[in-house]
């Protein structure tokens, strides 16, 4: 089993109010990368995805699970921290993914597979995956689904992989062996 240097500190293990802090700046992380914006349509370019991959795959599944429902929770409240600023429209599906992408991402991690770049990369793409297949059947009940591969996946063939790249070159720095 493998743990987030972060996680395995004395400070953070054993304390909630530790663990909840890091939840809430994990949240105000996912905030701020979905305002980092380049505005296609339907479905805006940000670095929202891979700021889910990355907290899922530091925080592993159970803080990660907790940030992102304090995340969507927030969003669908009407707190400003969607890119599309609700959570009840052609995105809604990518929004639902960010919630098993962080989960799947962060037990991959935990299972080692953080290890090195190589592995990152394999699990961050698995996590985007997930997004994409959440994302996807939705934005096309709104646009059909020939639009919806053309304006949801196609743009992201080339940016989802580089952002996921870039995480992936940080993440190993940041897990080892569980003590």
């Amino acid at each position: 089993m493998y743990q987030t240097a972060l996680l395995q500190s004395r400070f953070i293990k054993n304390s909630v109010l530790q663990q909840s802090a890091l939840c809430f700046f994990a949240v105000l992380f996912l905030a701020l990368a979905s305002h980092l914006v380049i505005p296609l349509q339907p479905v805006p370019l940000t670095f929202q995805s891979a700021a889910v991959i990355f907290v899922g795959m530091t925080l592993g599944p159970r803080l990660a699970g907790i940030t992102l429902i304090t995340y969507l929770i927030a969003g669908i409240s009407g707190l400003p921290v969607f890119a599309t600023g609700t959570s009840f429209g052609p995105t809604a599906g990518y929004l639902i993914g960010f919630l098993p992408a962080a989960l799947l991402s962060g037990w991959l991690a935990q299972k080692g597979m953080a290890k090195n770049i190589s592995f990152s990369f394999i699990t961050s793409l698995l996590g985007a995956a997930v997004i994409f297949a959440c994302g996807l059947p939705v934005l096309a009940r709104f646009i059909g689904w020939h639009a919806a591969i053309a304006s949801g996946l196609i743009p992201f063939m080339i940016t989802e992989p580089l952002k996921l790249l870039a995480i992936s070159l940080v993440i190993p720095r940041l897990w080892r062996p569980a003590a």
